[in-house]
């Protein structure tokens, strides 16, 4: 008599440590792998798609991480004499400048890069293709930041203090609103920092479409889903493993969306979902080739 075969059982998890070596690794978060100069940076943010500035513990590589070759480096108590920090700050003004890659507050609404081969996925996830006035008059964007769109439109590329006259923020009473507003037009790709200058200290500013004309039309030919794929699939290859929540907030994507990405993975059979890693709570989604 022939005895029942065996119920298949599913491959355990990797532990925590093997899963933090894959982004270590891929996050460059050891020493004979940290980045020397703006040429390894940029070969860097073009190798992970997108990361952190100075923020570690997101999820995503970060760029100090990755010059420091360390996991969460600690915060010194004068930056100006930590070497990341400062070799970070600069990149962020060399390589937009030359618009190799974007850099602004899209990363959890901190400091990010991200590399031209993604920015139209994260444009088309992202950015209200009708524009500004469309965002606004659907009770989506801020009076505030309208009028600094407005000014924008007028203007040209401007400073700071110039875009606080034009929408009629300069009171420092106002600050704050202001402030409030600059941060929204970066999270929804409608405005952009292209330069600081030091003398005195201030910010240029410029819209999207003229700083990045040619990535936004080429949103035309993604879908929201194929772009959400793209993504999340970046995502996964290089960090590993998320919470899938998580990644749809970090990387400020519609959870659903992510979600339809995840699933299109998994049937791939590059992803496996709804697993339990001991060390971390609740399920997480995990890079198949890690669970092998």
């Amino acid at each position: 008599m022939r005895k029942p075969p065996r119920a298949h059982r599913a491959p355990a998890p990797p532990p925590l440590d093997a899963l933090e070596r894959h982004r270590d690794h891929h996050f460059r978060r050891v020493r004979h792998r940290s980045l020397r100069g703006e040429r390894a940076a940029l070969g860097f943010i073009e190798e992970v798609g997108f990361c952190a500035a100075f923020t570690a513990g997101l999820g995503v590589p970060c760029l100090r991480e990755a010059i420091e070759g360390m996991r969460e480096p600690p915060l010194p108590e004068h930056i100006q004499h930590d070497h990341a920090i400062m070799m970070t700050w600069s990149i962020k003004d060399t390589l937009p400048a030359k618009r190799l890659v974007y850099y602004g507050k899209v990363m959890a609404g901190r400091p990010g890069f991200i590399a031209r081969a993604f920015l139209p996925a994260f444009l088309r996830l992202r950015a209200e293709p009708r524009g500004y006035r469309a965002l606004y008059e659907r009770g989506m964007l801020s009076h505030c930041a309208k009028l600094v769109m407005d000014a924008l439109a007028r203007r040209g590329p401007a400073e700071t203090r110039a875009l606080k006259l034009g929408s009629g923020h300069a009171p420092p009473k106002m600050r704050g609103e202001f402030d409030r507003a600059m941060k929204e037009l970066q999270e929804k790709f409608l405005a952009l920092k292209v330069e600081e200058r030091y003398d005195p200290f201030t910010y240029v500013w410029d819209t999207m479409e003229h700083r990045w004309g040619e990535a936004l039309r080429q949103t035309r030919e993604l879908s929201r889903s194929e772009a959400a794929y793209l993504v999340v699939r970046r995502y996964f290859e290089i960090a590993g493993f998320g919470a899938e929540r998580a990644v749809a907030r970090v990387l400020a994507i519609d959870p659903a969306l992510v979600d339809g990405a995840a699933r299109r993975l998994e049937r791939e059979r590059r992803l496996k979902r709804a697993l339990r890693v001991e060390g971390l709570v609740g399920e997480h989604s995990i890079l198949a080739e890690l669970t092998a």
